[in-house]
């Protein structure tokens, strides 16, 4: 039957297109280097990464990842180069196990750090899943703050390292800044304050795979620093704009959360590098960039750290994590070099995390300046998701549950627009901004029947880049203004309306050129950021699209993509793109609704492709990335998933609203023998799991419980009744937890455990 088993996993693996590289670098790929003097380093760095090699600039020369047939590239070029490592799978293999050099932490070795944080200061410090990393890693944030299990009006900012495997002081300097602001707490006034007035995230491993084998790819061979959809463009490896589930988790915390400041830690040169990476124009928040950045590296151990726009003081990419926290959200976004030696000595870690974590701290501290205040109706009191324009910065958004923003800003006088869907615009000139302060604008905002247009840009590409064009996406943003993003020829944008349409009499999306050239272009629907997408048809200029064109039920983002005419490389380029208007029809009393979601595999860690779902007498089955749809009757409704083929099957209850489309994801799990399973960790015998009412957890050997917190799948703590009984047990009453999939993490006399359990009725 294990035999059996195993070879089913093979089998859904191979056919959920989850596919784990054979070694952590490519076949024959060597580490080389190519000595070149400046100013010419950076137009050289250009060349070689247009032959498509990988490569970073690390002081007076280029280093490259090249295989065989990319070496013969460059000498094809006239390129001269170095080895430094001849075999990268080799020299990775050196690690062991461990997969760093001696001294360093181990990726289980950072989790178990961040449990035991988690564990002794659960009011400040909240562990937060995001997904499931190639190589079936946990893919987990910090987030601390006062009240760290809940959402408040603080400003918020994000630190995260390790993104490129190899470069491994990154997750050093994040966990130890964790350590410290939860050590420190109580005692240090500057951390106390800190942790009490703002939202700190610390990603702290981005790339588990790449970390545990030495490697700056992913599990599929991915840089996911190249993988990132605001001005993707093919780069390291990557097949798609956020195609691997490292970026996507990445996605998912930038988008849902409204970060002021990001910083993003790296090795292999000692470098501030902030956008835009992908072109040499300054950015229209360039002044605020290199104000932060001189902050940072004055208060920094550095001595004279330099700093600077990627593109231009060091090498050219598309695809970043800065350029798409910047672009997409507004975030004053960078990424930090912080060693020359990518794996330098560990007596050195603690050298270089105390040279950063001033510098971090005053980051902190900087979030909270500028300008802030909450969006609301003016009606209801409730708080609403905007777009907050400040002259011709780039956007910010609101909270959409407590309608809190915030943007850092230098001194000066300032005009502000709100725009939110459903509501009249409003503007607010003459904003007073003063050094070291925040000026709270609150803003209520009447609603209107219409008025409803694209909320944010996530993804966008310009095949091969367009220098000749501004590249202004927020233009898309909002009602008509005769302000326009050009997409490029054959470029695409993928919009999040923020709204999901349902069809309905006449046209649900009106897309806007007000161009006195009016250009080609194809629109089409998806109900994930993903897709898949379904074409709605084709335009030219001003078109109105049914969404009926689709058979989609409901959509919420749309992917417009350039028809190909005319040229490329000249001013406005491609589709002028003004607006996206969506038009919501009210749907009838009594009418169904929609439940759209996930299908992961509990005991896999992955979306289950070809699962069935099903809802009262209605059936859909899950696509290739475990996505499905599926009408629903209104009210509370049971919804089911089963995949036979690997014996899994769970059921939710869940409430639908007539015409809405609920958002719920379903965790299927093996059910044969389900009633004797026990689930066994190294320490622990925990029964029963799945659980209804109640579990057990009972330690083996003389290990004793110190502590036990359950958690859910947003990190955020559950009360449970908590009893010892005989023979060292715990005996935890689950009873008021609703179905689905938890976290128990229990601290022993020896280390912290952390493992699922399933509440199932």
């Amino acid at each position: 039957m294990i035999r059996k088993f195993l070879v089913l996993i093979l089998a859904f693996l191979c056919m959920s297109g989850t596919i784990i590289a054979q070694s952590p670098w490519r076949k024959g790929e060597m580490q080389v280097i190519v000595p070149i003097e400046q100013p010419a380093i950076n137009d050289f760095a250009r060349l070689v990464s247009g032959l498509g090699i990988n490569s970073e600039l690390a002081g007076d020369f280029i280093r490259c990842y090249i295989t065989p047939d990319e070496a013969n590239a460059l000498k094809e070029a006239g390129i001269d180069f170095q080895t430094e490592i001849a075999d990268l799978n080799a020299w990775s293999a050196m690690f062991g196990t461990s997969g760093v050099p001696s001294g360093y932490y181990t990726v289980d070795e950072l989790n178990e750090i961040a449990d035991s944080l988690a564990l002794h200061f659960p009011d400040i410090c909240t562990i937060h899943s995001l997904g499931t990393a190639t190589g079936f890693y946990q893919l987990l944030a910090m987030k601390i703050s006062d009240n760290s299990s809940i959402d408040e009006n603080e400003a918020e900012v994000m630190f995260d390292g390790g993104i490129h495997g190899d470069e491994v002081g990154g997750p050093e300097n994040m966990i130890r800044f964790a350590r410290d602001l939860c050590l420190q707490y109580g005692s240090d006034p500057l951390i106390t304050n800190l942790v009490d007035s703002r939202e700190i995230w610390i990603y702290y491993c981005v790339n588990p795979y790449g970390r545990s084998n030495m490697t700056r790819y992913n599990g599929n061979g991915v840089d996911i620093n190249r993988d990132c959809g605001y001005m993707w463009n093919n780069e390291g490896n990557s097949p798609s704009a956020f195609s691997q589930p490292e970026t996507k988790a990445y996605r998912k915390l930038l988008t849902e959360n409204q970060f002021v400041i990001h910083c993003s830690y790296h090795s292999g040169t000692e470098y501030i590098s902030y956008p835009w990476s992908y072109r040499a124009d300054h950015s229209p928040d360039h002044a605020i960039h290199d104000n932060l950045a001189s902050l940072y590296a004055d208060n920094s151990g550095y001595s004279g750290i330099p700093y600077g726009q990627g593109f231009t003081g060091m090498y050219a990419i598309n695809g970043s994590t800065k350029d798409f926290g910047y672009g997409a959200l507004g975030s004053i976004s960078w990424s930090v070099e912080i060693s020359v030696d990518k794996q330098p000595p560990a007596s050195q870690i603690g050298t270089y995390y105390l040279k950063n974590k001033p510098s971090m701290l005053k980051m902190v501290e900087y979030a909270g300046y500028g300008i802030c205040g909450t969006v609301t109706d003016s009606v209801t009191g409730e708080a609403l998701p905007a777009n907050i324009f400040i002259d011709n910065l780039f956007p910010v958004t609101s909270d959409p549950v407590y309608g809190d923003y915030h943007k850092f800003l230098l001194p000066g006088n300032y005009n502000i627009r709100i725009v939110a869907s459903g509501y009249e615009t409003r503007t607010i000139t003459g904003v007073a901004i003063s050094a070291m302060l925040a000026t709270e604008i609150n803003i209520a905002l009447s609603p209107v029947e219409d008025n409803r247009f694209a909320r944010r840009l996530i993804s966008c590409q310009i095949p091969n880049n367009n220098f000749n064009d501004e590249g202004n996406t927020p233009a898309a943003l909002g009602p008509p203004d005769n302000q326009r993003y050009s997409i490029g020829r054959n470029g695409y944008v993928i919009i999040d309306l923020g709204d999901t349409l349902t069809d309905g009499t006449g046209p649900e999306v009106i897309v806007f050129e007000n161009d006195v050239t009016p250009e080609g272009y194809l629109l089409f629907a998806g109900q994930t950021l993903d897709g898949p997408w379904v074409l709605m048809g084709t335009g030219t200029g001003n078109a109105e699209f049914d969404l009926l064109e689709t058979m989609l039920p409901s959509a919420r983002y749309l992917k417009i993509k350039d028809d190909g005419d005319g040229q490329s490389q000249v001013a406005d380029a491609g589709f002028d793109l003004d607006a996206i208007e969506g038009i919501l029809h009210l749907p009838p009393v009594d009418s169904t609704g929609f439940i759209t979601g996930i299908v992961y595999s509990v005991e896999l860690q992955t979306p289950v492709q070809g699962a069935t779902v099903v809802c009262g007498n209605r059936i859909a089955i899950s696509d290739e990335h475990g996505g499905f749809i599926i009408e629903a009757d209104t009210g509370s409704v049971e919804i089911c998933g089963e995949f036979p083929q690997l014996f899994m099957y769970d059921c939710d209850t869940v409430a639908v609203t007539p015409g809405d489309t609920l958002f719920h994801d379903l965790y299927l799990r093996v059910q044969e023998g389900i009633h004797a399973m026990t689930a066994e960790k190294e320490s622990f015998i925990v029964f029963p799991n799945p659980a209804d009412n109640f579990t057990n957890i009972t330690p083996y050997g003389n290990h004793k419980i110190l502590n036990c917190s359950v958690f859910n799948l947003s990190g955020q703590v559950q009360q449970c009744g908590l009893a010892f009984t005989g023979n060292h047990t715990l005996n935890i009453n689950t009873s008021a937890l609703t179905p689905g999939v938890y976290f128990i993490r229990i601290l022993t006399d020896e280390h912290p455990e952390t493992f699922k359990l399933l509440i199932q009725r």
